[in-house]
């Protein structure tokens, strides 16, 4: 197993170190003069390299005469391990998307204080979930691009023929529960939700019980609490749905085989945990669509109402070469027209209140999220790749009914402890 694994970070680091190079190959060589030309090297993860991106891009070099923005994609799995190569090799990129945090957390990125107050930016612009995203040991790493908030999409023509009311915004886990009964058929072929395994989908419904995983104090050393009874009661929740047979869960071996997507729009599911992508997506897929959506539900106390968001931010690496024309570009990227473009076209919702409050997030589903969006966190144990590994495969145990939330949640908070070297 130990082998396995060096094998694969082997080959992770080749495929970034072969991002690295092809950004680097790209107009003008090196990130210096190259006949003049400055390049400014951008990662972006796979989906974003769209119109209005394009156009920012464009517009950018536009200004810039002497500028070549050279982008490169690389899946957001695989993003640190780019820019760490890029830091080794001597020639990081300039702009990096995914989460500042992360970057951050794992020595990568640089602190962008100075910049934020150069530029006169401050947070009390944002929300304070995108602003927790580029937020470390009390320094800003770099800017909110986009967010995103899980709430529930709904099947309204199921609720209507079960004879059930759509979700009610103050219900409790325990009236969720009740609900989802309502609308699972008694052979089991339709049930009301999908429990995958999914590390971010689970983090909405932990935040929507009060609970967390890590938190991070201002000298950045974290403080894990992956086994809080928050947590595990959480888990144990979630793998209750799936032993009532009300939600479906992992079938496959590899406990990931059940597409959440694709039970719902088959309407073999009536609910769907996910964010506003998704419904973007449906409604492209099906203009006329009979589909809702709704708040998260309230704990199981009944007494907290929130969720994970979704989302990312823009971030600089350590060492790189054209930092100040780098946070330009960022804020060009980040500013608000552009963010009502991708509101508009891709389903990104904005990290900015005020751009909230155009007349296009009234519509009413689209509103849900956005509501949604003042509860929403993201999820930071991803900066601390042992921690996360190890809840990743406690989640895997739990929801596949192989260990006891309990003690597969003590088990990963002691390896996330010793991650760490302190008890």
């Amino acid at each position: 197993m130990r082998r396995a694994q060096q094998l694969r970070r082997l080959l992770l680091t080749l495929t970034a170190l072969a991002l690295v190079a092809t950004a680097c190959g790209g107009g003008g060589g090196g990130g210096g003069d190259g006949g003049g030309t400055r390049v400014l090297r951008v990662v972006m993860t796979d989906d974003w390299v769209t119109g209005p991106f394009t156009d920012a891009v464009r517009e950018f070099e536009r200004a810039h005469a002497s500028v070549e923005v050279v982008i490169d994609k690389s899946p957001i799995g695989r993003m640190a391990d780019v820019v760490r190569a890029g830091i080794a090799s001597g020639a990081p990129p300039d702009v990096v998307q995914g989460h500042a945090h992360t970057g951050a957390g794992q020595d990568l990125a640089d602190p962008l204080d100075d910049l934020w107050a150069e530029h006169d930016i401050t947070a009390a612009e944002y929300l304070p979930g995108a602003v927790e995203d580029v937020t470390w040991a009390g320094k800003r790493y770099g800017l909110p691009l986009d967010s995103n908030a899980m709430a529930l999409l709904y099947n309204r023509a199921l609720f209507d023929a079960a004879g059930v009311a759509p979700p009610d915004p103050a219900m409790s886990f325990v009236d969720f529960e009740r609900l989802a009964a309502r609308l699972t058929s008694s052979d089991g072929s339709r049930r009301a939700l999908v429990v995958p395994v999914d590390t971010w989908v689970t983090y909405g419904w932990i935040k929507a019980n009060g609970g967390d995983l890590v938190t991070v104090d201002e000298s950045g050393r974290p403080r894990f609490s992956l086994n809080q009874a928050a947590v595990v009661d959480t888990l144990g929740y979630l793998r209750r749905l799936v032993d009532s047979g009300v939600a479906f869960g992992p079938t496959g071996p590899d406990a990931r085989s059940t597409d959440a997507y694709a039970l719902f729009r088959s309407g073999a599911s009536a609910m769907y945990a996910s964010g506003s992508w998704d419904l973007v997506r449906i409604l492209k897929e099906e203009p006329g669509g009979r589909y809702g959506v709704a708040l998260m539900p309230r704990g199981l106390t009944g007494a907290t109402q929130g969720t994970v968001m979704g989302g990312s931010s823009l971030w600089i690496p350590r060492g790189a070469e054209n930092r100040d024309l780098a946070f330009e570009f960022m804020t060009l990227l980040t500013s608000d027209r552009y963010a009502l473009r991708f509101a508009k076209e891709e389903g990104r919702l904005p990290v900015r209140p005020r751009v909230l409050s155009d007349p296009y997030f009234g519509e009413d589903r689209l509103n849900v999220f956005v509501q949604q969006l003042a509860t929403a966190h993201p999820p930071t144990l991803g900066a601390h790749h042992e921690a996360s590994q190890a809840f990743d495969e406690a989640l895997t145990k739990v929801l596949r009914g192989d260990v006891p939330p309990g003690a597969a949640l003590d088990e990963a908070q002691t390896r996330a402890v010793a991650s760490i070297g302190t008890s």
